[in-house]
């Protein structure tokens, strides 16, 4: 954590991130993490390096948000939200935002892990779109969704799992194994499995 963190605070020292026309700030904390906050209006972060798997917090205090990496490896979110958070591969990015209200951007080395979602299942909660941390299997399972706007859908990337669908809810098989997905969707979404 020490050396993603020295990583990304050296990356941003070198880019200048007075340039950014975002402000960043530092929390009070020993183990502090860069922490980019900036008002309405399109921005581009400096380039940063992620070394290690990591999460992408952020809130917004307006009607939407929304997130666009200038890679392949993902990262990118859309949401009506008022917090929310992506998956980042380790990778180069450059973070590109629209936000109609105040709003602050957090990169924490590590990843989500699945949580309860009640009936018995685990899993992930969002709205809009974003991508998922990888998360394992250890049996073929069935994987149970909700949405409750117009538009829902999954993709693995690899066409292991592909949802697309304008229902509310709906099950697909899953097999056993390691998984990656990105969810599409235009409302507040749960994905679930029994473990």
């Amino acid at each position: 954590m020490l050396r993603f963190t020295a990583i990304l605070i050296a990356v941003c020292a070198t880019v200048g991130l007075g340039s950014a026309s975002a402000t960043p700030r530092m929390p009070a904390t020993a183990t502090a993490t860069p922490v980019f906050s900036g008002g309405a209006g399109a921005r581009t972060l400096p380039r940063i390096t992620i070394s290690v798997p990591s999460t992408l917090r952020w809130t917004s205090s307006g009607p939407a948000f929304l997130l666009i990496t200038d890679t392949a490896l993902g990262g990118s979110v859309s949401s009506q939200a008022a917090s929310g958070a992506t998956y980042l591969k380790p990778g180069a990015y450059t973070l590109s935002l629209k936000a109609w209200a105040a709003w602050t951007i957090r990169i924490v080395a590590g990843v989500e892990r699945p949580r309860p979602l009640g009936g018995g299942l685990i899993g992930f909660r969002g709205n809009g779109s974003r991508e998922l941390p990888p998360f394992t299997t250890l049996r073929g399972t069935n994987l149970v969704w909700t949405n409750t706007g117009a538009l829902f859908s999954v993709d693995s990337g690899l066409w292991t799992l592909r949802i697309s669908s304008k229902a509310q809810h709906g099950k697909r098989s899953m097999g056993r194994g390691t998984h990656a997905f990105v969810v599409n969707a235009s409302g507040t979404w749960t994905i679930g499995w029994k473990p």
